[in-house]
């Protein structure tokens, strides 16, 4: 290796660190009002979080179209969920729900884990899905404010930026 640095761009985690920022990148730099894009990632956020069982991006572009929101940023925000963070909403959905419902989380947890996920969806889907609401009542709204207020922030600093340098050459 050159100067003894290891090459750390195969890392998963510099991989994921990497796919994150160039998805911000791609959402700061979409050309429509803040609200449409904003719009457009929470609908994405909205339709990656609830199960649509593989068609979520497809859906996030009607629903964007629809309701005149930015639809590349629906495709981004609906890869909210993914192989990788699939576990973690899955989990989550499971334990809010059964806080809901009543029902005992660390049994159907177990007997997911003991018989499967397909085996046992039929007993965990209510309680799945009242965790999943809630979870996408809040990812929504808080995805919207976020993306908006990044987008908002990124454009002063970029006008400010243009505006330093046109003073500083004239």
């Amino acid at each position: 290796m050159p100067n003894g640095r290891q090459n750390n761009k195969r890392h998963p985690f510099e991989r994921v660190k990497r796919w994150l920022k160039l998805w911000r990148y791609k959402i700061l730099r979409i050309d429509d009002p803040p609200e449409r894009i904003a719009r457009g990632a929470a609908i994405g956020v909205l339709m990656g979080v609830l199960p649509t069982f593989g068609v979520g991006g497809f859906l996030a572009i009607g629903i964007a179209f629809v309701l005149k929101a930015n639809k590349a940023a629906a495709v981004l925000g609906s890869f909210i969920v993914n192989p990788l963070t699939s576990p973690f909403f899955w989990t989550l959905s499971i334990i809010i729900g059964s806080f809901i419902t009543g029902e005992d989380s660390s049994t159907i947890l177990a007997r997911m884990k003991h018989d499967g996920v397909l085996a046992s969806a039929e007993s965990a889907w209510l309680v799945y899905m009242a965790g999943n609401i809630v979870i996408s009542a809040v990812c929504t709204p808080f995805s919207y404010y976020m993306v908006k207020a990044a987008i908002v922030r990124h454009r002063m600093r970029k006008k400010e930026k243009r505006l330093r340098r046109q003073n500083g050459a004239g």
